[in-house]
């Protein structure tokens, strides 16, 4: 296999829009010139790692933020790997001046936990025990500046039972815990049976022109720098049908680079309760409500020309449920309402079932020291007013602080440094503030009036770790080019929102801790075969919170270890 058949592999969803003058539908007199329009899925994280860390041991890498994504490969534009990002046409069918047909490389992911549910952030995968398939595939279909993409998944999970809860726990075990799974529909196991079901995937719609696209899409969307575990948008969920119009490249001004992307899409909830036998129902309620939601969003993120490498940006995103909105145009349109409560009501607010997310992020590359910086902040629900913002900022909020140093050891070859710690837990004033009322000390995803959460199909848009986990994460690794090697290193809080509110009030729980240790591959393993494998091996201390064994030194019930066996697998063919 070529260099650039390769990388090709790796840019699966690639689609190229034939150069010539069209009259599109969103301007009916205007002729562009189109360029080609690559787009790479999420899904394809070996090649986003790779073009990410290339950009750092680049100097001469151009003003990509990574903060919006999915990326379009041919509208990078500096950058060593420029060339490789445009070489090798792969699966053509039918090529010409109006019209191309190509095939799309073919993707199977293998994913298996032999005891419990570990990790997120597979899209259409769900946390699970046992085995999942996720099998991909699809064509391409360009004519003048319509792109159309069909990439469909077919997604199969054994879902074998697991514990899901300690059995022996007192109920007051189980009231402190609905608090936080009060507002989000967060299943712990997604139905008692095997799931198989057909998938719309990575697919789209789109008119391109210029530096921007616009059309209707499935695709999974990230928004923000982090790399493992993005806040508000991700590919933890599976993607949701939306509307979008979003920049292909970062457009050029006199201030710098600006990128950005707006949507509105419709979420669903996961249908399933908490527990799969329904246990506990009297204290964790079934979601009744049926109805789906409109969610809608827009991100920026501005690369200022005096500080090259730098980039910022925020978010800001709604969710209400389709039958409050009626025909009121401002649920339509809420991005440009004023940031507090107070500003349109309280009571408005609180009788409309809406709910905020708000994001402000940063990240800093510096080629020169082959080394990245990046900060995400979130908040949840509105502050009531500005001076509520002002004392209490860290209502609801979590945070994503990372750092990436590569140290070139000989020829291309380097020695990568990986950190990233992602908290979704709340603050300690939470407890403060929170007085027994419904509507108070919230977490990041739940919301009482949006009882869905910032979920779609049951689970998390933004971060795979649950309601109100912490993970710190560590990885050491050998790169070059597109082969990568790698040792991880994770410490996973779970719930820890439940361990501080139940331990608050009298419930003395111990916290359940998860440290996994793994080794990573990516690369190129045959002709038109490339590879991803990961394999980690987790130690849970204190399995799910409780156990009736009480410990005399520490005062607390203290649950089982276990252990368990996390591993992926995925093939990307080439046609």
């Amino acid at each position: 296999m070529t260099k650039g058949k390769c990388n090709s592999c790796f840019g699966g969803a690639s689609f190229y829009v034939g150069k010539g003058l069209s009259v599109t539908v969103l301007f009916l007199i205007l002729f562009i010139q189109l360029a080609q329009g690559q787009v790479l899925p999420l899904n394809q994280s070996v090649f986003q790692d790779y073009i990410r860390r290339q950009q750092v041991m680049d100097t001469t890498s151009g003003a990509l933020s990574f903060n919006v994504r999915p990326l379009y490969l041919d509208k990078i534009e500096e950058g060593k790997y420029k060339d490789l990002l445009t070489d090798g046409l792969f699966g053509e069918v039918v090529d010409r001046k109006s019209f191309s047909l190509r095939v799309l490389p073919m993707i199977l992911s293998h994913s298996y936990n032999s005891n419990y549910p570990y990790a997120g952030g597979n899209g259409a995968e769900v946390p699970a025990k046992g085995q999942q398939l996720l099998w991909s595939a699809g064509v391409h279909l360009q004519t003048g500046p319509v792109s159309i993409q069909l990439y469909p998944q077919f997604h199969y999970a054994q879902n074998l039972p697991f514990e899901e809860y300690p059995g022996e726990a007192p109920i007051t075990f189980f009231e402190f815990m609905e608090r936080g799974v009060d507002g989000v529909d967060l299943p712990v196991r997604y139905g008692d049976g095997p799931i198989s079901e057909l998938l719309p995937g990575n697919s789209h719609v789109k008119v391109m022109f210029g530096g921007f696209a616009a059309g209707v899409s499935t695709e999974n969307v990230w928004w923000g720098p982090a790399k493992y575990n993005p806040l508000m948008l991700g590919d933890n969920a599976p993607g949701f049908p939306h509307a979008t119009l979003h920049t292909t490249k970062p457009v050029r001004t006199f201030l710098g680079h600006f990128e950005g992307q707006y949507l509105m899409g419709r979420l669903e909830g996961s249908g399933h309760t908490y527990y799969s036998d329904n246990a506990f129902s009297s204290v964790f309620k079934p979601i009744e409500e049926d109805d789906w939601r409109y969610f809608t969003g827009i991100s920026i993120s501005y690369s200022p020309k005096w500080l090259p490498g730098l980039s910022v940006g925020a978010s800001r995103a709604f969710q209400i449920y389709r039958d409050d909105m009626g025909g009121n145009l401002r649920a339509w349109m809420p991005l440009f309402s004023p940031l507090p409560k107070d500003g349109e009501g309280v009571l408005e607010h609180v009788n409309r079932r809406e709910d905020q997310v708000l994001e402000f992020f940063f990240r800093w590359a510096v080629p020169e020291a082959h080394s990245e910086l990046y900060f995400e902040f979130m908040r949840t629900d509105h502050s009531y007013n500005w001076r509520d913002m002002i004392l209490n900022p860290e209502h609801s909020r979590g945070f994503v602080i990372g750092a990436s140093k590569y140290i070139p050891i000989a020829g291309d070859r380097f020695i990568g440094i990986n950190l990233e710690m992602t908290q979704t837990q709340n603050p300690i004033n939470n407890i403060i503030r929170w007085d027994g009322l419904p509507n108070k000390g919230r977490g990041l995803y739940d919301n009482y009036q949006v009882i869905h959460g910032v979920t779609n199909k049951g689970q998390v848009l933004g971060s795979g770790l649950g309601r109100s986990g912490n993970i710190q994460i560590f990885e050491i690794s050998h790169v070059k080019e597109l082969q990568k090697i790698a040792l991880q290193l994770e410490r996973y809080a779970r719930d820890q929102n439940f361990y501080h509110y139940a331990n608050s009030n009298g419930e003395q729980v111990a916290p359940w801790i998860d440290f996994a240790v793994g080794g990573k591959y990516e690369g190129e393993v045959m002709d038109h075969v490339c590879l991803q494998a990961q394999l980690r091996l987790v130690k849970s201390m204190n399995y799910n919170f409780y156990a009736p064994y009480y410990n005399d030194k520490d005062g607390r019930y203290r649950g089982d270890p276990a252990l368990n066996i996390n591993s992926t697998i995925v093939l990307s063919y080439i046609f």
